[in-house]
C-alpha cells in the first residue's frame, strides 16, 4: 500500500486529491497549517500541522512516503482576479525547494504538482483572456510562482509531472479529460478540480508523464 504525502490538502483541489487517494486505498500524510479547521478523518489519513515554508515540517511529511502530490497555490482574499494576494509571493518556489531536498534525503523520486495552463512554454497556447489575467491582474503573481516551482522541478533530477489545468471549476460531474503536451491539442476552457485530481492519480505510475508538463481540460 503506497503512502502519499500531500501538500495543500486543505485547498479545493488538494481536498479532491486527498479524498480520491483514500478512496483508492492509499495511505495519506497531509500537511496543513490549521488542523482545527480540517475535518476529514480516516484510518489511513495522518494529518500533520505545519507549513511547507519550513523545511522541518516538509521533512516530517515526506518521511515514510512513496509519492508526493503538491496542490499549493498563491491565495488571494477572494476569487476576483484583482483581489489582494495574501500568500507569500515566493510560497511555491520555497516550498518546492524544500520538497525536492526532502525527497532526495528520504529516497522519494515521484512528485506531481498542480501548475497552470499558461505557465512556462504553455503561455503561447493560452488565449487572450488568460494572457490578460496573467499580465494585468493579481493572477499573475500565482503564475510567476508556478513557473518558479516548475523550474525547481526541471532541475531536480526527480520523476516529476507538472499538471497545467485550464480554468478550474467546482463541478462534481466527472467528464473525460483532454490532454495536450506542447500544444498538441486545442483545449477547452474549463476542468473540474475533481477531474484534475483523478488525472493526477491515474498518471501516478505513467512513465510517459515523467519529466513532463501536460496541459489538461475537460473534453
Amino acid at each position: 500500500m503506497k503512502t502519499i504525502a500531500v501538500f495543500g490538502g486543505n485547498g479545493r483541489t488538494g481536498l479532491e486529491i486527498l479524498r480520491q487517494a483514500l478512496d483508492k486505498g492509499y495511505k495519506v500524510k497531509a500537511l496543513v497549517r490549521n488542523t482545527a479547521s480540517f475535518n476529514i478523518q480516516h484510518e489511513r489519513l495522518e494529518v500533520l500541522r505545519g507549513t511547507p515554508m519550513k523545511k522541518e515540517d516538509v521533512e516530517m511529511t515526506i518521511k515514510g512516503a512513496d509519492t508526493v502530490f503538491v496542490a499549493l497555490n498563491i491565495a488571494r482574499t477572494a476569487d476576483n482576479p484583482w483581489a489582494k494576494v495574501k500568500s507569500p509571493p515566493d510560497l511555491l518556489k520555497v516550498s518546492m525547494t524544500h520538497i525536492v531536498e526532502s525527497m532526495k534525503k528520504h529516497g522519494v523520486s515521484r512528485v506531481l504538482t498542480v501548475s497552470a495552463w499558461g505557465a512556462g512554454d504553455s503561455y503561447r497556447e493560452a488565449n487572450w483572456m488568460f494572457r490578460f489575467l496573467i499580465n494585468k491582474t493579481n493572477v499573475g503573481v500565482a503564475y510567476k510562482g508556478h513557473e518558479e516551482q516548475e523550474e525547481v522541478l526541471k532541475n531536480s533530477g526527480l520523476n516529476w509531472t507538472a499538471v497545467r489545468p485550464v480554468g478550474l471549476t467546482n463541478s462534481q460531474a466527472s467528464k473525460p479529460t483532454r490532454v495536450s503536451i506542447g500544444g498538441s491539442k486545442k483545449l477547452k476552457m474549463g476542468i473540474s478540480r475533481k477531474d484534475v485530481a483523478r488525472f493526477m492519480l491515474e498518471t501516478l505510475d505513467d512513465k510517459a508523464c515523467f519529466q513532463a508538463a501536460p496541459s489538461i481540460s475537460n473534453d
